[in-house]
């Protein structure tokens, strides 16, 4: 049986890569509703489009019939976050400003999404007795040097201080980069080389974990089933690559295929951006578990926790969950096995 079977659940950020392939992935689960909350109207309307098979009934029919909701609203707003979250069992948290440089440049409206939008949500969340509350996270919280993600890690600490016994469960996932989602480098190659452009990256050493839309929404599911607060789940063996492997992987295959074969030039890094990522803090190291593909940070320390509360056999994390820099090789079987390329 679905664990969100009769659940209500609301996405925020719900017309996003991620947030509108949790929706879609949500809607062979039996859920008793699903409200998409977004403040981007023409994404909703697309979404609806694309899920809503029915033809020749209204758009309130179409929602009924699907047990589908499209709010829209902006997390910004305490009372319309109120209003999104009344009688819902679970909130998946994904609205946020992602963008390094565009939050650079327009730092105090990166705070109001990511900071005070989730305060916010939090907020409603307890006012209306959600049950559970995860919050979408990302590596660059790590030692944060942009302002992205900076007001990521204030909202990571307030979501993980919401927890009070009794009430909602708030917790967090941490991942790296969708490969392939909207805005992110591998399309920029794609429609570079489409346009016969040159492939322009920032820096020669720059390195990114990767996952792809459906790894990351299946581990978001794992993560709330698995949840009894104050944890940051974090997907485990995320194949790491260096943005110019990927170039030069991307530049052979489509060599081959259309003739391409511009050069790769380096623009130089942008503010806000450093070279690689780090999923967490060597100071967090005595705190991390492992179940299956999860590595889990517990705030608690280790000698405290009744591990067997989850259900589920625990092993202490150890350094090789991680891997290293992939190969060229490996870099095209991974593009080519989940139909990238």
């Amino acid at each position: 049986m679905s664990y969100f079977k009769n659940k209500s659940i609301l996405v925020s950020g719900g017309t996003g890569s991620i947030g509108s392939a949790i929706v879609k992935k949500l809607q062979k689960q039996k859920c008793k509703v699903i409200r998409v909350f977004s403040n981007d109207e023409n994404g909703l309307y697309e979404l609806s489009e694309q899920i809503n098979e029915l033809k020749d009934i209204s758009f309130q029919q179409k929602m009924k019939k699907n047990k589908i909701r499209f709010i829209l609203g902006d997390i910004r707003e305490l009372q319309r976050c109120i209003e999104a979250t009344k009688n819902i069992d679970i909130v998946i948290h994904a609205a946020a400003l992602k963008h390094v440089p565009i939050c650079e440049f327009n730092p105090k409206e990166a705070l109001k999404t990511n900071y005070v939008g989730t305060k916010n949500l939090i907020k409603a969340s307890k006012k209306n007795k959600v049950k559970k509350f995860l919050f979408i996270s990302t590596d660059k919280v790590v030692n944060p040097i942009s302002v992205m993600g900076k007001s990521k890690k204030v909202a990571e600490q307030k979501v993980l201080k919401s927890n009070k016994k009794g009430q909602t469960l708030f917790s967090c996932i941490r991942f790296g980069n969708i490969i392939g989602s909207r805005g992110s480098v591998l399309p920029k190659f794609k429609n570079q080389i489409l346009q016969n452009k040159s492939l322009s990256i920032t820096d020669k050493k720059m390195e990114r974990y990767f996952l792809t839309i459906d790894k990351a929404v299946d581990n978001i599911f794992s993560s709330i089933k698995l949840m009894r607060g104050k944890e940051i789940f974090i997907i485990g063996n995320l194949p790491n690559f260096k943005i110019y492997d990927l170039a030069i992987v991307l530049k052979k295959h489509f060599k081959e295929k259309i003739g391409y074969n511009k050069k790769i030039i380096i623009t130089g890094m942008r503010s806000g951006e450093r070279t690689f990522e780090k999923l967490f803090l060597p100071k967090e190291h005595k705190n991390i578990f492992r179940y299956k593909n999860l590595i889990i940070l517990i705030e608690e320390k280790r000698n405290k926790i009744n591990i067997d509360k989850y259900g589920h056999p625990f092993k202490v994390y150890n350094d090789e969950d991680l891997q290293k820099v992939a190969s060229q090789n490996y870099i095209k079987k991974y593009l080519i096995s989940n139909k990238l390329i």
